[in-house]
């Protein structure tokens, strides 16, 4: 699950007073604010949205109208216009300090961890006790693989409301990551995750996230098979939930079970929130099966997702094109992986090929001694003889 459980989603945003509206000799305008205030209240989110929109348009100075018609958007689950409402306050009045969260959030909620984490960074400074900026700063990290980053916002989100489970899981998913990232941290993240296993299971027996903990430690173990039976049995109880089956994919990735991992990739794209990276991950599972058509679209959303995104999706997108045979477009896909950091030999060396296949064939010249050069210096390293 990605929304944490239990937190009043409106926090103490939607105490934001309408007086100012309301004082205003304009019957009109008090009119609107007045039924949009009732809406809200009554839960009809969409009437509450046309009459902020309505004081919007005829107060573009008052900041409030913006960061109301923002939540009315966000409570309708429409969260890319609720970030330009959000934006527009902010524009007018940068010290609106919750339009910053629920900017944040409504970005994080359209899969956009890179553009939320600075609006969430920002409410957190000047919130630092606010359980919800926290635990999205967390989890925006956590989705950009800055674990060390994505600890210390779930830490303190931990300290904030100790009994929380979903914040305990997330910050064991900050440990698990460390683990992966650093393997000379291995055994102190073991450690970590192991505890944190112990307090929710302290809090809460029965909860599913239990499952998915001993999943994670069975996979930090080395001990892939158990940590698939863990998953499965879980989704055997509980198949809608939210990133179980983008963990499984992954697991099934690494074993080279393809269609394993495109059947769990797609049933995650299912769910009303999938993890962000599953388009990704099925891209690269539809590269791996030599089904480039397919890989394309979902490469090509992962790249909306991010368009940060790391170099290993410019790879696999350099790869499909590369087995549709265009090669243009692959080559301009392997140098933005390399631009953005994939410097491999092998990275050089399908380049090289495409280039050369191209026509290119100067430009190949220098990236095939790249590739030699880079192919050398690695079994210098290793001590292994050039083969």
């Amino acid at each position: 699950m990605r929304r944490l459980p239990g937190l009043v989603v409106l926090s103490a945003a939607f105490s934001i007073a309408m007086s100012a509206v309301a004082q205003n000799d304009e019957d009109v305008v008090s009119r609107h604010a007045q039924a949009a205030s009732a809406a809200m209240r009554a839960g009809d989110y969409a009437s509450a949205e046309e009459h902020y929109r309505a004081v919007a348009h005829l107060r573009p100075e008052m900041a409030e109208a913006e960061m109301n018609l923002g939540l009315s958007l966000f409570l309708q689950k429409k969260y890319q216009a609720a970030t330009q409402a959000f934006d527009s306050a902010l524009k007018v009045n940068p010290e609106l300090i919750n339009a910053r969260l629920f900017a944040g959030i409504s970005r994080f909620d359209l899969n956009h961890p890179a553009a939320a984490a600075p609006y969430l960074r920002r409410y957190t400074e000047a919130k630092p006790n606010d359980l919800q900026g926290q635990f999205y700063l967390g989890v925006s990290y956590l989705e950009l693989d800055r674990y060390e980053d994505a600890e210390r916002a779930l830490r303190t989100a931990s300290s904030i409301d100790p009994r929380n489970v979903d914040v305990l899981y997330h910050l064991a998913q900050s440990f698990l990551g460390q683990a992966r990232k650093d393997p000379s941290r291995r055994e102190a993240m073991a450690r970590a995750y192991e505890k944190t296993l112990e307090q929710i299971a302290a809090i809460d027996p029965t909860s599913y996230r239990l499952a998915q903990i001993r999943a994670g430690v069975s996979e930090l173990e080395g001990n892939k098979a158990q940590a698939m039976s863990e998953l499965e049995n879980l989704l055997r109880n509980d198949p809608r939930a939210s990133g179980i089956h983008y963990a499984l994919g992954c697991l099934y990735l690494e074993a080279r079970e393809y269609e394993k991992a495109r059947a769990q990739f797609q049933a995650e794209l299912e769910l009303e929130r999938p993890y962000p990276r599953t388009w990704l991950q099925l891209g690269h599972v539809y590269v791996a099966l030599q089904m480039p058509g397919k890989a394309i679209p979902m490469l090509q959303h992962a790249l909306d997702v991010d368009p940060a995104s790391s170099g290993l999706l410019w790879v696999n997108i350099a790869q499909a094109y590369r087995s549709l045979n265009e090669a243009e477009k692959s080559i301009a896909a392997y140098q933005k992986a390399i631009q953005l950091g994939q410097r491999g030999a092998s990275i050089y060396y399908q380049l090289a090929f495409m280039q050369k296949k191209a026509g290119h064939v100067e430009e190949a010249g220098r990236n095939l001694a790249i590739s030699e050069k880079l192919r050398n210096e690695s079994n210098q390293h290793t001590g292994s003889k050039p083969q």
